[in-house]
């Protein structure tokens, strides 16, 4: 064998790619089992009697390693046992993640002897693709592919009956597992023969028409959705079935139909186009009756009138239905009259039509309603007739329907995605480019959104509604109380809530917390602001209001007026009766604070120490006395009219003015005094502690106090 220079070449470049596909593969493999060994040693599943481990039962398929077990029913319950291996801690916070393939029944727990254990429930096995059990540690996750396979078979039983021509035979397919044959309900052509694969009142049936008499070899393939496994490999195919039929000519010749259905639009009495078998005894511009009995009087299923023969050995014929015939029930006898000249098959079929829309949400329920929401991904059930035979389209919105999702003659489910940023009000639904009567409405998101848009505005540093959890102690004069929107706030690209309906409570209420006014402001309509997607949608036409609001513009008891500790109370909340009940509520106290306040007390001094500036000696207590003072009362900061437990004033002091002793010292002093006060609130009567100087008037002395008293409070 000579090999040429250029092919030299080629063979080791052939060489390495080969090698190092194969080596990525393995790789590949290699490194999908090593995550689950770099954590457990073993994975073991118990499903009825039988268990399967991942170590031993292990296959590879689908590009990954996966364990794989046998089930009988589509909802089984299974046991996992995990062994972690020696390198890994037990004490790892390992979760069991849920799924929407499986319900957990025992969640995952570590158990005395070593290993992982929980139980889950499979909703359909039969269906599920891609099949995982997910667990996770440390925001981290790890998922372990199985495999669920199950033993099937699948054949008829024909015994000994004979086929005729043209005549549908329809066989039961028995099988062990229904769910797990592939149905596929299209006509097929083989030689002598069309067959299809169908589902109809809860079984599986397989019928044959045959085209061709004498002895017919009727072959055909049953195709699974879960493999049978044969030496660790997954068989999708059961074997080839083989069956041989004697097929017989009918007594009336059998006239075929160019199709094999047609869909009877009863709006359209012209009828449709058909061609059909040529027969010289097939009369050209007449009009035959086409019924499903050969008696005389049946009732009426069609009429065809024979317009021309054609060069391919066919005639062409108008075809009006006037009632629905399936192929499945029997001949339809063309006559003459009462007199059958032909026989013939063909489907007549409703239009298709849709009866009823339901939406499933994720998460939710189906619900009869034709109402989506911008951005969102819903799944769709049309409820009808005739849907099986054709493909709906969703004006602009996006199909991502895949073909697990149920379609036959009375449902059709589509999974589809509305553009966040759609314009249209409502879509139609088409068949083909033909529109139907049903479309789905595009409707605004009205979800009520927490209150960090809402800003107050008072004089001091502007309070979001949302964060305003504490009273609001404001030293100055409370001006315009303002309501202003940030409506940037309220939609982004990722979350739409739509419009906000607000009302706002005012209360105002005096020092001693007595409600002096309260209004209510309602009919409050916030949309959404320039950088929502949706911001097209929302215009002052259609009810939007972000323009301040003044509450004085409201009020009797204007805001600048209020006494010192006098409050006012915004009850800011999403209006219950458009939101069913659900909403956010905010509650923003605005108070006018004083911490320095005036007054004057009257006060009885008794047993006072006064002691004069250049006397000798100690002094005794004095007599009752009065004095009257003019103090500055403090508050404590940061808290509502909470006084400080000391005064400071001056004013005079009548030494001795009850004492009626003829020896007693009167005088009349002008004081300055600190005193120390119970800091009970609303207190009449107080017995203050008094400190100070002052400079009597008669004597013309300094002198220095401390003593006792009691205060009037006016």
């Amino acid at each position: 064998m000579q090999i040429s220079s250029k092919n030299f070449l080629r063979f080791p470049l052939f060489t390495l790619v080969f090698f190092f596909t194969i080596f990525g593969i393995k790789a590949q493999a290699v490194s999908a089992q090593g995550n689950i060994f770099s954590h457990f040693s073993d994975v073991q599943m118990r499903i009825d009697t039988n268990i399967y481990k991942y170590s031993l039962d292990r296959i590879y398929v689908e590009n990954e390693w996966k364990i794989p077990f046998e089930y009988q029913e589509t909802n089984a319950i299974v046991e996992f046992r995990i062994f972690p291996n020696k390198h890994s801690e037990l004490k790892e916070n390992w979760k069991l993640n849920p799924s929407n393939e499986y319900k957990i029944i025992d969640s995952l727990s570590l158990r005395m002897d070593g290993y992982y254990h929980f139980k889950v429930q499979f909703s359909d096995l039969a269906q599920a693709v891609f099949l995982n059990v997910e667990l996770a540690v440390d925001n981290k996750s790890l998922a372990i592919p199985i495999f669920p396979y199950t033993l099937t078979y699948a054949t008829i039983y024909p015994g000994e009956s004979d086929l005729y021509i043209g005549d549908e035979k329809t066989f039961e397919l028995v099988t062990n597992q229904p769910d797990n044959i592939v149905i596929d309900p299209l006509w097929k052509q083989s030689e002598g023969y069309e067959y299809r694969i169908h589902r109809s009142n809860d079984k599986i049936w397989l019928s044959i028409i045959p085209t061709e008499t004498g002895n017919l070899e009727v072959e055909f393939t049953i195709k699974l959705y879960r493999p049978n496994i044969q030496h660790r490999r997954p068989k999708y195919l059961l074997d080839k079935q083989s069956f041989t039929f004697n097929v017989k000519g009918s007594r009336l010749k059998f006239l075929t139909f160019d199709s094999k259905e047609i869909i009877w639009e009863t709006k359209s009495p012209k009828g449709v186009e058909l061609q059909i078998d040529n027969h010289r005894l097939l009369a050209i511009n007449k009009t035959y009756r086409l019924e499903a009995t050969d008696e005389t009087g049946g009732p009426l299923i069609a009429e065809m009138y024979t317009v021309r023969r054609l060069s391919n050995d066919k005639i062409l014929c108008m075809f009006r239905p006037y009632n629905y015939h399936r192929i499945s029930s029997g001949y339809l006898y063309i006559k003459d009259g009462d007199v059958p000249k032909f026989i013939t098959n063909i489907n007549i079929l409703p239009e298709p039509k849709i009866n009823n829309v339901s939406i499933l949400r994720q998460g939710g329920s189906w619900v009869n309603t034709k109402q989506v929401y911008p951005g969102e991904t819903v799944e769709i059930r049309l409820q009808g007739e005739g849907l099986n035979r054709t493909d709906f389209k969703f004006e602009d919105l996006v199909d991502l329907s895949s073909d697990s999702l149920i379609r036959n003659e009375s449902v059709a489910h589509y999974l589809l995605k509305v553009p966040i940023d759609i314009r249209k009000k409502s879509v139609n639904i088409y068949t083909g480019d033909v529109k139907t009567s049903v479309m789905l409405d595009i409707i605004e998101y009205q979800r009520p959104k927490e209150l960090d848009f809402v800003i107050i505005e008072y004089g001091g540093t502007p309070a979001v509604a949302k964060d305003a959890t504490q009273p609001i102690l404001h030293e100055t004069t409370i001006g315009d109380v303002n309501i202003q929107f940030d409506n940037q706030y309220i939609d982004d690209a990722f979350q739409l809530y739509g419009k906000q309906f607000l009302e706002v409570e005012v209360r105002i209420t005096d020092a001693n917390n007595k409600l002096v006014e309260k209004q209510i402001i309602d009919d409050i309509v916030v949309c959404p602001g320039s950088n929502s997607p949706r911001s097209f949608a929302y215009t002052s036409s259609t009810g939007c209001m972000n323009e301040i609001i003044s509450i004085n513009d409201y009020l009797s008891n204007k805001t600048h007026s209020l006494e010192n500790w006098a409050k006012v109370e915004l009850i800011i909340r999403h209006r219950k009766n458009v939101y069913g009940g659900q909403g956010y509520t905010s509650r923003v106290e605005i108070i006018k604070a004083k911490y320095v306040a005036f007054d004057v007390d009257l006060s009885i001094p008794a047993g006072l120490i006064i002691k004069k500036v250049g006397e000798p000696g100690f002094p005794g207590l004095s007599g009752i006395s009065l004095s009257m003072l003019a103090q500055f009362s403090f508050y404590q900061r940061n808290e509502i009219q909470k006084l400080r437990p000391f005064k400071i004033g001056a004013g005079f002091l009548a030494k001795n003015a009850f004492n009626f002793n003829e020896n007693a010292e009167r005088d009349l002093g002008i004081v300055l005094l600190g005193s120390v006060y119970p800091t009970k609130k609303n207190r009449r009567f107080s017995f203050p502690l008094y400190a100070g100087m002052g400079y009597f008037l008669n004597e013309s002395k300094f002198f220095f106090l401390i003593g006792p008293g009691v205060s009037i409070n006016f």
